[in-house]
């Protein structure tokens, strides 16, 4: 069993992911773009790793394996608090990005290369905000094994995606990306 502090702090979490969820709808359904080709190969790949993802995932559940005690309540807040971070970043980078975002991997038709506010940090602040919440998500969930997994199988599948991503970028601006990956990091700055 999930092992929340009490029923308010179970339902605010609830509520903070339904809050999440209807954000990233609005964010992928914005855009009136269909997938292309290699848009379905990548989409086929995360369908994978996300149902292994869930899979463990219930396998955790079920064990019960890495649950933290009550008297961790304050990383639950802790956990919370990262979410809503991850959120703004996120939120934050596609406003940034203006009518050039899109949620799948294609290139507008005239778009220009961002160096500004977050993007000057990585190269993909979107897929930060979103991996951050992730990791938030594993730590509200008071459990160890599912935040390692779910840090694990978010980085795998981020990287997968900017590595498709990079290469349009760089067919699109050619020199001009490859300079600017000199100067910045993927997604987590001065690491990674």
């Amino acid at each position: 069993m999930l092992n929340f502090p009490s029923q308010l702090e179970h339902n605010l979490l609830g509520i903070c992911l339904l809050l999440w969820v209807i954000i990233e709808y609005r964010v992928l359904f914005k855009r009136d773009k269909r997938p292309k080709k290699k848009d379905r190969k990548a989409l086929s790949l995360f369908t994978v790793l996300i149902l292994m993802f869930c899979v463990s995932s219930i396998l955790i559940y079920e064990r019960n394996l890495g649950s933290l005690g009550k008297e961790y309540r304050w990383i639950f807040w802790l956990g919370i608090l990262i979410i809503a971070i991850g959120i703004a970043i996120r939120q934050h980078s596609i406003h940034i990005m203006g009518g050039s975002y899109v949620a799948t991997l294609q290139v507008q038709e005239k778009p220009q290369l961002i160096q500004t506010g977050p993007f000057k940090l990585v190269r993909h602040p979107c897929y930060t905000g979103f991996m951050i919440s992730l990791w938030g998500l594993g730590i509200a969930l008071l459990n160890w094994v599912f935040l390692l997994l779910i840090i694990f199988f978010s980085i795998i599948v981020f990287l997968i995606q900017i590595k498709i991503e990079e290469r349009e970028l760089e067919a699109f601006f050619g020199e001009e990306y490859k300079e600017y990956k000199k100067t910045t990091k993927k997604i987590l700055p001065y690491f990674l």
